[in-house]
């Protein structure tokens, strides 16, 4: 579809993200039953739960969960929205299918957070926190992103490191992807920039906050533990993890990170390096997509917390964070000229060597519906894309595509949850 710049379009745009994301969340929760299927402590402590979450504190004990399922619902159909309203801006127009791959972001926020729920805010201010940093960028204005990392430090300052880092990766990326002759000037005044605005706001918060935390800690309710000398799974896992989201609290508890955002969105940010921006550009982003893949193979500490009877382990993993980086290498893609057979040809080789590791990297798990599925999702791209190339099919080319994309977010994110596809 022909991107669009129009603030009527853009507002289109965006419920249109909002009611898909609800959807696509409602269809998976009709799915398991209409029943709530939050794992999250019972009680509350600062530094893990949000504060909407303490909110559930005020209830009766048999509406705590199910007004946590509520919440999350709603907080991963924002992140989806909010998702789309950062693509927009950030590219500075519209695509119509800006709003089924942000479904797809929101899908992966609330399949991996219905394990993980820690991570729910965090995934909903990254792309609030990448738009302060498109500012700082572009303007050198720094206040935006000194109020948004205040925010997300004492909203949650389990998980604002990483959102923190990632933002300051994400200045370098962004500034490498400049066309033209590298100006080095430039490019240490941005970082420079992206330190000012940010490490002001987060030692505020925690000097604020720091009483709080301290008082948690001395009561022994939650501590830093060390994590187990191996993981649980093997590596190359994590890269089947990207086409079906294969996840559950045993990979949680072995410090397996969620990874999923949708066969179709991938294989639009793989064209990404196959499409027409400098190789300078593509430089970057593949090293930034290495370094996220590569930080979840470091054996980090959890946090256990005890809450009476309540026991549960939180390692530090936050792969939305490379969710979220796939999905602005596709929206790249999908803004631009339709790839040439060139590209798709090399992306088919990808899914080749996909197709041909799967059985043996997966093992006991390897299904042949789900490989079947995967594949399909991603074939089925391939002749999409290329119609959108003529005038009179773009429009009919692009509504399949969003259907697809909305089928992959439900179809796997699904499978992820209950094992299986549940018909709907």
């Amino acid at each position: 579809m022909t991107p669009r710049t129009g603030a009527a379009e853009r507002r289109r745009t965006l419920r249109f993200s909002l009611l898909f994301s609800l959807g696509v969340l409602l269809a998976l929760y009709l799915a398991g039953g209409w029943r709530p299927y939050v794992n999250a402590p019972a009680g509350f402590h600062y530094g893990i739960n949000s504060p909407l979450d303490a909110l559930t504190l005020l209830l009766p004990p048999g509406w705590r969960v199910l007004t946590q399922q509520g919440l999350l619902i709603l907080r991963a159909t924002a992140a989806g929205g909010v998702m789309c309203w950062y693509l927009m801006r950030h590219y500075g127009c519209v695509s119509r299918l800006f709003a089924p791959m942000c479904a797809g972001y929101a899908a992966a926020v609330y399949t991996g957070c219905i394990i993980n729920l820690v991570w729910v805010d965090a995934a909903t201010l990254l792309p609030l926190m990448l738009d302060a940093a498109d500012v700082v960028l572009n303007t050198g204005r720094l206040r935006r992103l000194f109020v948004l990392t205040f925010v997300c430090v004492a909203v949650n300052c389990y998980t604002a490191w990483p959102l923190c880092l990632y933002c300051l990766f994400y200045i370098i990326w962004q500034f490498l992807r400049r066309p033209g002759r590298m100006d080095w000037l430039g490019f240490a005044k941005a970082v420079w920039n992206g330190v000012k605005a940010m490490l002001p706001g987060l030692l505020a918060a925690f000097l604020l906050l720091s009483p709080v935390i301290w008082a948690q800690y001395q009561s022994d309710a939650f501590h830093l533990a060390a994590s187990g000398e191996e993981f649980g799974f093997a590596p190359m896992e994590l890269i089947y993890c990207l086409f079906f989201g294969r996840y559950s609290s045993a990979c949680a508890a072995a410090g397996m990170p969620y990874l999923y955002i949708g066969s179709i969105v991938l294989m639009l940010a793989l064209l990404y390096f196959m499409g027409n921006d400098s190789t300078r550009a593509k430089f970057a982003g593949a090293f930034l997509l290495a370094g996220v893949g590569a930080s979840y193979l470091v054996n980090l500490p959890g946090l256990t917390w005890q809450n009476g009877d309540d026991l549960a382990v939180f390692p530090f993993r936050y792969g939305f964070l490379l969710s979220a980086m796939l999905l602005i290498l596709a929206a790249d893609t999908v803004i631009h000229d339709p790839p040439p057979i060139s590209s798709l040809a090399a992306a088919m080789f990808v899914l080749a060597i996909y197709l041909l590791g799967y059985h043996g990297t997966v093992g006991a798990a390897a299904r042949t519906w789900r490989l079947a599925i995967g594949g399909g999702l991603y074939l089925a791209c391939c002749p999409l894309l290329r119609m959108r190339a003529q005038p009179s099919q773009r429009r009919a080319a692009g509504i399949l595509l969003a259907v697809l994309m909305l089928a992959d977010a439900v179809v796997s994110s699904c499978i992820t949850l209950y094992g299986v596809f549940l018909w709907i």
